[in-house]
C-alpha cells in the first residue's frame, strides 16, 4: 500500500514494529487536539515478537487511547518459522486485556466478523480495541496455503495459473 496513492494511509512500515509506536503517537496527537478521529493500524504475529510492539501497546492502553484500533494478523508463521516455535506471543486477547484493551477475536476471512468487530471498536470507550485476526496465510490459493514458504517465494507461471483457477 503506497501512502501517496492511498486515501487514508498516513504512514507504511516495514516489519520491525515502528508503524505500532507512530499510530499511537498519532491517536495521542489526535486525542490532545480533541479532534473526533481514529487510527488503525495493522501488525502481523510475527511483527509482534519486536519488543517495540509491547510497549507501543502497554503505552497504548496506559493512555486509554480510544480512537486506536489495533489489528493483529494472527496466522501463526513468520518469515521462515511457525511464530510460537519461536517466542510465544499467544494468547494475545488475554495479553492485550492486561494492558487495557477491548481485545474482539475473529475469523479473519469472515467479512460479517470483521465488520461487527470494526463496528464495535467504534463504541469501546475508555480503552483501545485490538482486533485478533485468526488467518491461514496464503488462504485460497491451492499452491502457498499454510505454507512457510509463501512469505517471500517467487510466484511462477504455474503458480499464477494455479491462483487465477483459485480464483475462478
Amino acid at each position: 500500500c503506497d501512502m501517496k496513492l492511498t486515501t487514508g494511509i498516513d504512514m507504511t512500515a516495514g516489519s520491525l514494529g515502528q508503524g505500532l509506536s507512530a499510530a499511537v503517537g498519532m491517536a495521542l496527537a489526535l486525542k490532545v487536539q480533541k479532534k473526533d478521529a481514529r487510527v488503525y493500524c495493522i501488525i502481523g504475529d510475527g511483527e509482534s515478537q519486536e519488543g517495540q510492539i509491547w510497549e507501543a501497546l502497554m503505552y497504548a492502553g496506559s493512555q486509554q487511547l480510544d480512537n486506536h484500533v489495533v489489528q493483529v494478523d494472527d496466522n501463526g508463521m513468520q518469515i521462515d518459522n511457525y511464530t510460537d516455535a519461536l517466542n510465544a506471543v499467544r494468547p494475545f486477547d488475554k495479553r492485550l486485556a492486561a494492558f487495557g484493551f477491548e481485545a474482539i477475536n475473529v475469523d479473519g476471512h469472515d467479512f460479517n466478523q470483521l465488520d461487527s468487530a470494526f463496528y464495535k471498536a467504534k463504541t469501546i470507550k475508555k480503552r483501545p480495541t485490538a482486533i485478533i485476526m485468526s488467518t491461514v496465510k496464503g488462504k485460497g490459493f491451492s499452491f502457498c496455503e499454510g505454507k512457510l514458504s509463501n512469505h517471500n517465494m517467487k510466484v511462477t507461471a504455474e503458480d499464477l495459473a494455479s491462483a487465477l483457477k483459485d480464483l475462478a
